[in-house]
C-alpha cells in the first residue's frame, strides 16, 4: 500500500511538472512568438476556362481572347499637343461562377484630361459605398460590343462602379469575388493634448484606384509603349473564394496579411487622342463618331481640374472666404462668398467647387452666428458641383439669385430642413437629395 501511495505521489508530481511546462510554453508562444500568416492572390489572365487551343482560333477570335487581364489602361498623354488628353481604365471579369466565354463582361471608366483624386466628406459608410464619381464616362462591354447605359447612380442599365460592386474573377481557374472596400482611419489627440482617438475614416473609391494606376503608368522608366506591370491592390480591394458547396463566397478568417497582385496591361502614348477608334471603348465622350481636326482641338479637356470644398473655415490669405450679413427680420445671418473669393475662382475656370454648410457647427456657435440662409447673389456666377446644407429642422432661406449661374448639379440637405425661395434663387436644373 505504501509503495502504491509513493508511486501515485511521484506521478502527481510528474504530471504537475508537465502541466507547468505546458503553461509556460503556452504563455511564451502567446506573448513572444508572433507567427504571421501571409496569403497571396495573383490575379493573372482572365481567359475563360473553355477557351479553345490557339491553333483552333480564327484571327478575329485571337484578337478577342489572346490577352484578357483584370485591368487594362489606355493613356494618350497629349504631350505633343496634337489632340486631347485621354485616360481610360477597363476591368475584365465574369458574370458567373463557371468562368466560361459566354460570361465575359467588361466595365470601364474614361476621363478627358489628367485626373487627380480627391476626398469627399461622408458621414456614414453606406453613403460612401453608393457614391459614383460624376467626372467619368462609364462603359460596359458585352458580346464584343461597347456601350454606355449609365445615367447616374440611381438610374442605370449598366454596371455601377461604386464600393458596393463585386466582380467575379479567375484565380488558378477558380472563381473569386473582388470588391473595392478599402479604407483607413485618421487619428489625433482628444482636444489636442489628451489620449489618441479616431477622428475620421476615409473610404477609397474608384477615383483613387484610377489615379494610382495612371501615376504608375506615367512613372514607368520605359516611357511610351505597350507594357505589363504588376500592381499591389491590397490597400483597395479584398478577394474572397467561391465555395461551390454553399454557393457563397468564403471570408478568410485565418490569414493575417493578404496581398492581392494584379497584372495591368497598358498603352502609353505621347500623342493626343483625335478620334474614337483610339479608345479601348471605341467611343469618346460616349460618342462612337468622335473626331477632331487641328483647328477644333479643345485644349480645356487636358487641363488639370482641381476640386475645392468650401466651409465656414475656408480662408484666402488669412481672410475668411465667407461673409455674413445680419437681418433683424429673419433674426439671423445670411451667408455669401466674399468678393475676393469670387475673383479667386473666376480666375480658375477649371476649378470644381463643393460647398458644405453645417448649421450646427461649433465654429458658428463659438462666434454666436445663426445662419438662416444664403444672401442675395451669395454665390452668383460661381460654378458649384454640390451644395450641402445640414442641421436640425428649420426653414433655410435662399434669397433672390443666391445660386444664379452656378450650374449647380446637386443640392443636398437634411430631411428636416425646408428650403424657401429656390424658384428665384436657382436658374438651372439640379438634383435634390435628402440626407
Amino acid at each position: 500500500m505504501k509503495l502504491i501511495k509513493t508511486i501515485a505521489n511521484c506521478c502527481l508530481v510528474f504530471i504537475t511538472v508537465i502541466a507547468v511546462c505546458v503553461i509556460i510554453a503556452f504563455v511564451y508562444y502567446h506573448y513572444f512568438v508572433k507567427d504571421t500568416t501571409i496569403g497571396v492572390n495573383n490575379i493573372n489572365d482572365q481567359l475563360a476556362v473553355d477557351i479553345k487551343k490557339d491553333d483552333e482560333l480564327t484571327d478575329e477570335e485571337k484578337d478577342i481572347f489572346e490577352e484578357r487581364w483584370f485591368m487594362e489602361a489606355n493613356y494618350y498623354s497629349n504631350d505633343k499637343n496634337n489632340g486631347v488628353q485621354l485616360q481610360e481604365l477597363k476591368y475584365n471579369y465574369f458574370t458567373g461562377y463557371n468562368l466560361t466565354q459566354d460570361q465575359y463582361r467588361s466595365t470601364g471608366m474614361q476621363f478627358l484630361g489628367d485626373f487627380r483624386t480627391y476626398t469627399q466628406e461622408v458621414h456614414k459608410e453606406s453613403e460612401a459605398n453608393e457614391r459614383v464619381l460624376s467626372e467619368f464616362y462609364y462603359y460596359d462591354t458585352t458580346n464584343g460590343i461597347n456601350w454606355s447605359g449609365f445615367k447616374g447612380q440611381y438610374g442605370s442599365v449598366s454596371t455601377v462602379l461604386n464600393r458596393n460592386q463585386q466582380f467575379i474573377i479567375k484565380i488558378d481557374n477558380r472563381p473569386f469575388s473582388i470588391q473595392l472596400d478599402g479604407k483607413y482611419d485618421t487619428y489625433g489627440r482628444l482636444w489636442g493634448f489628451l489620449w489618441t482617438v479616431k477622428q475620421s475614416t476615409t473610404y477609397f473609391d474608384y477615383g483613387d484606384v484610377f489615379d494610382a494606376v495612371f501615376s504608375a503608368i506615367k512613372s514607368n522608366d520605359k516611357g511610351y509603349g505597350d507594357y505589363y506591370i504588376t500592381l499591389d491592390l491590397s490597400q483597395y480591394f479584398s478577394i474572397r473564394e467561391y465555395d461551390g458547396t454553399s454557393g457563397k463566397f468564403k471570408a478568410d478568417d485565418v490569414t493575417d496579411i493578404i496581398k492581392n497582385y494584379a497584372v495591368l496591361k497598358f498603352h502609353y502614348d505621347e500623342n493626343g487622342a483625335r478620334n474614337s477608334t483610339q479608345s479601348i471603348f471605341g467611343s469618346i465622350e460616349c460618342n462612337p463618331k468622335y473626331d477632331t481636326s487641328d483647328e477644333h482641338i479643345d485644349t480645356t479637356y487636358w487641363q488639370e481640374r482641381m476640386t475645392y470644398t468650401l466651409t465656414y473655415t475656408s480662408k484666402l490669405n488669412g481672410a475668411e472666404l465667407f461673409t455674413y450679413r445680419y437681418s433683424e427680420i429673419y433674426d439671423g445671418y445670411f451667408v455669401s462668398l466674399s468678393m475676393d473669393g469670387k475673383k479667386l475662382f473666376a480666375d480658375m475656370p477649371r476649378a470644381k467647387v463643393n460647398i458644405t454648410l453645417d448649421l450646427q457647427s461649433e465654429y458658428l456657435a463659438a462666434k454666436e452666428i445663426k445662419v438662416v440662409g444664403l444672401d442675395y447673389n451669395a454665390f452668383d456666377g460661381l460654378e458649384i458641383d454640390t451644395l450641402t446644407i445640414k442641421g436640425n429642422a428649420r426653414t433655410f432661406y435662399l434669397l433672390e439669385k443666391s445660386l444664379n449661374d452656378t450650374q449647380l448639379k446637386t443640392l443636398k440637405h437634411s430631411r428636416g430642413i425646408v428650403l424657401d425661395g429656390t424658384a428665384n434663387a436657382i436658374n438651372n436644373e439640379y438634383s435634390e437629395v435628402l440626407i
